[in-house]
C-alpha cells in the first residue's frame, strides 16, 4: 500500500484550513478559547443529526488511538461531494467486485483517516508534535481563512485597519460564517484543527527526521541512495509528418536522431564539452515552457524514482556527475542529457519527500486498524442525504438572516452558505 506520496501531495498543497487550537493532542499546550456561538440553523452536533451518531464517537482506532466520528465521516462527504457533481448521487451503485459507490466512500474514508491518524501518533512518539511555531502560522491562516469568508459572503471588514480595534458586529457575523462553513462539512472547529493540523506534524516529522538538521540529514551518499538524480537535456522532439488523411507516414524519430547526433558530435569535438553543452541546449532544446525557461528553469531538474520517463531517468543514472550521454530515445524524441550533482538544496529536498514517504509506507502497514460496530452499522447513503438535507435548512437559516427588512423596494436573495472545501 504505497501512501506516502498521497500523503505527501495531501498535507503539502499549502491548503491549510485553519480552526480553533483547542483540543490539541500532541505538543505544546495551548489555550482553550471561547466556543464561537452556533449560528441559526446549526446544529450542535451534525454528524448526531446526519448520522445518528454522536460526533465524538470512535468508529475506527489505529494502534489504539480512536478516530472520532466527525473526523472519519468528513471524508465520506468529501468523496461523496466530488462524485456528485458529476451527477453520481446513488450510493448503492455497483462498483464491481461487490462493492458499491457508498461502500468505496467507506473505505477511502477509513484509509485518509487512518493515514492522518498514524502521522498524528508518530509524531507524538518522537516528540515531534505541535509548537509554537505551529500555532503562530495557523492562527495567521485562520485569520485568512475568516477574511477570505467574510469576503464571499459580503459581511465586509472586521476593522479599518491592522491597528483599527475590530467592529463587534461585523465579526460576529465573521464568525458565525465560518462555522456555518465548518458546518456544512460535517465539522466543528476542533475536528477542522485535528484534520488540519496533521499538515504542520508532518512538516514536523519530515524535518525533523530528514532535513538538512534532521536525525538523518542528507549528504551526498544518502541522496545517492534515494534514487535523487539531477540532469539537464537538449531534447530534439519527433514531429510526425500526416498526409492529408491524417495517417502518421513519418514519425519524425530519425530527423530528431539526425539533428541530436549532430548535436552531440559537435559537443564531444568541444574543447569545453560543458560549456558547448549548455550553449547548445538554450539555443535548441525544444524542452521549453510558456515562460522560455529551458529545462524547467536553469539549474535543470532534479528528481526522484518515477517522477520521468524511464528512458531519461535510467540514461541519467547509468552517467557519472559531469558526464554527457549519446542520444537516448523516448516517446519524445531523442535526449542528450548532462548528469550534475544532486547534493544540493533541490536534492536535499528531495530525498526528505522520499524517505518521509517511505517511512509514512511503512507505518501504514504496520498500522492495527480495528473498525468499531458504530462504522459497520452506518448506513452510508442515509447519512449523506440527511446532510444533504441539514445543508439545506442552513443556507435558508443564512439567507433569512440576510435577508433586509421587509419594504416597498425590491429584496434580493441572501447570500447562500458556503460550499465545502477540501482540506488538504
Amino acid at each position: 500500500m504505497k501512501l506516502g506520496t498521497k500523503m505527501l501531495s495531501a498535507v503539502t498543497a499549502g491548503l491549510v484550513l485553519a480552526a480553533s487550537l483547542a483540543g490539541c493532542s500532541s505538543g505544546a499546550a495551548t489555550a482553550t478559547p471561547t466556543p464561537i456561538p452556533l449560528p441559526e440553523g446549526v446544529p450542535e452536533d451534525v454528524i448526531l443529526e446526519a448520522a445518528g451518531i454522536a460526533k465524538d464517537t470512535p468508529l475506527i482506532t489505529v494502534d489504539g488511538a480512536g478516530v472520532p466520528a466527525e473526523e472519519l465521516l468528513y471524508w465520506v462527504t468529501y468523496s461523496a461531494d466530488q462524485y456528485a457533481q458529476w451527477g453520481m448521487t446513488d450510493l448503492s451503485m455497483d462498483m464491481g467486485s461487490g462493492q458499491t459507490l457508498g461502500s468505496y466512500y467507506l473505505d477511502s474514508a477509513v484509509e485518509n483517516a487512518t493515514l492522518y491518524q498514524v502521522v498524528r501518533n508518530h509524531a507524538e512518539e518522537l516528540k515531534m508534535g505541535w509548537n509554537e511555531a505551529n500555532e503562530a502560522d495557523y492562527e495567521a491562516q485562520l485569520s485568512q481563512l475568516k477574511s477570505s469568508l467574510a469576503a464571499q459572503m459580503g459581511v465586509g471588514t472586521a476593522s479599518d485597519g491592522e491597528s483599527a480595534s475590530p467592529d463587534p458586529e461585523i465579526a460576529a457575523k465573521t464568525d458565525a460564517e465560518y462555522v456555518r462553513f465548518l458546518a456544512y462539512m460535517g465539522l466543528s472547529e476542533n475536528s477542522f484543527f485535528h484534520i488540519n493540523e496533521v499538515s504542520y506534524l508532518f512538516q514536523n516529522l519530515r524535518e525533523g527526521l530528514y532535513g538538512t538538521k534532521g536525525t538523518e540529514a542528507p549528504d551526498g551518499e544518502k541522496i545517492d541512495a534515494a534514487g535523487v538524480l539531477h540532469a539537464k537535456h537538449i531534447l530534439i522532439k519527433a514531429v510526425p509528418v500526416t498526409d492529408e488523411s491524417g495517417n502518421v507516414t513519418d514519425d519524425g524519430m530519425a530527423s530528431a536522431l539526425e539533428k541530436a547526433n549532430a548535436l552531440y558530435d559537435e559537443i564531444t569535438v568541444a574543447e569545453d564539452p560543458m560549456t558547448r553543452f549548455e550553449e547548445l541546449m538554450n539555443e535548441n532544446s525544444e524542452d521549453v515552457d510558456s515562460s522560455g525557461n529551458v529545462n524547467g528553469g536553469a539549474d535543470g531538474y532534479t528528481f526522484g524514482p518515477g517522477e520521468m520517463v524511464t528512458e531519461f531517468e535510467e540514461g541519467t543514472a547509468a552517467l557519472a556527475v559531469g558526464e554527457i550521454s549519446q542520444p537516448i530515445q523516448s516517446d519524445y524524441g531523442y535526449h542528450i542529457i548532462l548528469r550534475l550533482d544532486a547534493d544540493n538544496e533541490a536534492g536535499q529536498s528531495k530525498y526528505a519527500d522520499i524517505k518521509m514517504n517511505e517511512l509514512v509506507d511503512q507505518w501504514m502497514e504496520e498500522a492495527k486498524v480495528e473498525r468499531t460496530e458504530a462504522l459497520d452499522g452506518l448506513d452510508v447513503q442515509a447519512f449523506y442525504d440527511t446532510l444533504a438535507e441539514l445543508r439545506q435548512t442552513m443556507t435558508a437559516a443564512a439567507e433569512a438572516e440576510d435577508a433586509p427588512a421587509a419594504t416597498d423596494a425590491p429584496v434580493e436573495t441572501g447570500t447562500p452558505a458556503p460550499t465545502a472545501t477540501p482540506v488538504g
